[in-house]
């Protein structure tokens, strides 16, 4: 018997006559499988469309927080039957782990440890507030003495007796300001011969041939990478100050503290790529292009973390194919590189002597977050047990445990957690749709398994990119307020710039006060052998060193009120 698949439902009146065709030629077998046919790809568009819906409404109105509330994930639970929040039958552990309980709220007196009566959850004391917080002892301090009015400075027949200070702290500000040096250079020669002369050395500027000091450079960086502020926003800010400066002017000015401060960039780019483990992830940049058809190209910005954090820098590629990060991690002399399923990493990991990959959970679990918002509570089990593999790492790190400890409770508590929730994984498999949100959260946790539990056997593993995707929030930010880069070169040089800003904060370093000492100096003349002292964290700690007999000169003399800085 010839098999009827109808191609559309669009055409009604079509679908009808086909139906009806069925009917009169006897096959009504056929046409019940038509129908369910129809009904099977009708629900399966609905079911995406609405996922999209609810996606949407959830980047529009609700918060980007991923976080699950407790009773968010009892009520999700609560729909799915017994046998689906335990463990699938093929061979539990007895010592298993159960999920996270959310308790009932109590409906009497609930004995405490002691014996006393409580009414819930005993929370821990905390210190009380001693009032309004301290003005920092850095701020500059103008200090004005106020003395007593005449009416008030005489008592019986005498002048009172001065017994103290009230101290009364005003917070203020003063817009910033730009303001001109003028430094004038006596040029001298000799009368005698008419001849020999010579001018007085003048302070040598960071940008041949431009007006900017050290200090203009380090406000238009700082402002524009840290800040997010566009040039064209700084220009009018500038303005209010009196200091007129075109917007294409300061795009000059940036350009060239770029070139600057390449040669940090490329040490700091070598260093990153000499650490054991390497963790990436990129986030697109518009940039402008005339050949585009839209006149607009998606390029990308790449940050690259050495060692979980402790020194980094960013690339520009003008688009996201694979040869790029290819090319750049040809130099990686480590071990691990972390990363999302980015496929373009493919070939540098297929190679014999190649790295290992360690994949990213904050990427899985955020795939079944999002088909617990579409609605589908399944998801709710697999959120729940990744909830207390992210317990042991939260734990651990207040704990402030050493690589040993945090591989020994990996294995002991994180392992159990692990072996579930590929169970689960495993079960969900089989019956969720394919391209559902939770079909394709279960296809990218199967795909990405092996490099999602790598950190099990290697403490010094993260469990998570988020590391590296806190630092791109700031060309996220940016991306936002100045919308496109003008060219590739000027994506490159606020990658260059960039990486600066990512290693002042990784530090700790100020980068306003950083920028401008390191733009004097390179001013200056700065040796490129010495250049590495110059990265952010060399430069923290010189000037912590230098700090350290002023302060133990200070903390020497005690005063009311700390001296101007």
């Amino acid at each position: 018997m010839a098999r009827h698949v109808l191609g559309s439902t669009a055409d009604l009146p079509a679908l009808r006559a086909q139906l009806e065709a069925l009917v009169a030629a006897g096959e009504h077998a056929q046409v019940i499988e038509t129908l369910f046919e129809i009904l099977e790809r009708l629900t399966r568009e609905h079911s995406d469309l609405a996922a999209r819906y609810t996606s949407m409404l959830r980047q529009m109105y609700r918060s980007k927080s991923e976080k699950v509330s407790s009773e968010q994930l009892a009520l999700f639970l609560a729909q799915l039957p017994a046998n689906e929040t335990a463990t699938p039958p093929d061979e539990p552990p007895p010592d298993e782990p159960p999920l996270p309980p959310t308790p009932a709220p109590p409906t009497g007196p609930v004995e405490g440890a002691a014996g006393d009566p409580a009414t819930g959850p005993q929370k821990p004391d905390k210190t009380k507030r001693g009032g309004r917080k301290p003005v920092p002892p850095s701020m500059r301090r103008v200090i004005t003495k106020v003395p007593t009015p005449d009416e008030e400075l005489r008592c019986c027949g005498a002048e009172k007796s001065l017994i103290g200070t009230h101290v009364r702290i005003t917070i203020e500000y003063r817009p910033g300001e730009a303001y001109a040096v003028e430094e004038h250079a006596e040029v001298r020669a000799c009368k005698i011969c008419e001849g020999n002369v010579t001018t007085a050395p003048t302070t040598p500027p960071p940008i041949e041939g431009a007006r900017p000091g050290p200090g203009m450079l380090a406000q238009l960086v700082t402002s524009k990478n840290s800040d997010a502020v566009p040039l064209e926003r700084q220009s009018k800010i500038l303005a209010r100050g009196g200091a007129r400066i075109a917007p294409s002017t300061l795009g000059d000015w940036y350009a060239g503290a770029a070139d600057l401060v390449e040669p940090l960039h490329r040490a700091l780019r070598d260093d990153t790529l000499g650490r054991y483990l390497l963790s990436l992830d990129d986030t697109n940049l518009p940039v402008r292009d005339r050949g585009h058809v839209r006149g607009i190209k998606r390029g990308h910005i790449w940050t690259f973390l050495g060692d979980g954090g402790e020194v980094a820098f960013c690339e520009y590629t003008p688009d996201w194919k694979g040869t790029w990060p290819q090319a750049i991690l040809a130099d990686f002399r480590g071990k691990v590189i972390q990363s999302d399923g980015y496929a373009g990493l493919g070939p540098i990991f297929a190679r014999p002597d190649g790295p290992r990959r360690a994949g990213c959970m904050d990427h899985c679990r955020r795939r079944f977050v999002t088909a617990l918002d579409a609605g589908d509570a399944r998801a709710a089990v697999v959120v729940a047990v990744l909830r207390g593999i992210y317990a042991v790492e939260s734990q651990a790190r207040a704990d402030g445990v050493d690589l040993e400890e945090l591989l020994r409770r990996r294995q002991r508590d994180s392992r159990p957690l692990i072996e579930r929730l590929h169970r689960v994984i495993g079960d969900l498999a089989g019956r969720a749709t394919p391209k559902s949100p939770l079909g394709k959260a279960v296809t990218y946790a199967v795909n990405q398994w092996s490099t999602l539990i790598i950190f099990l056997d290697d403490p010094r593993v993260p469990l998570s990119n988020a590391h590296v995707e806190r630092q791109q929030r700031r060309t996220a930010i940016g991306r936002r307020n100045f919308l496109f880069a003008g060219s590739d070169d000027g994506a490159r040089r606020f990658a260059i710039l960039h990486t600066l800003i990512v290693n002042c904060d990784l530090v700790g370093a100020p980068p306003f006060e950083y920028l401008r000492d390191i733009f004097g100096r390179l001013a200056n003349g700065w040796p490129q052998a010495r250049l590495r002292e110059l990265l952010p964290a060399a430069w923290l700690a010189d000037q912590r060193r230098q700090q350290q007999p002023s302060d133990r000169a200070a903390d020497a003399v005690a005063t009311d009120i700390p001296a101007a800085a």
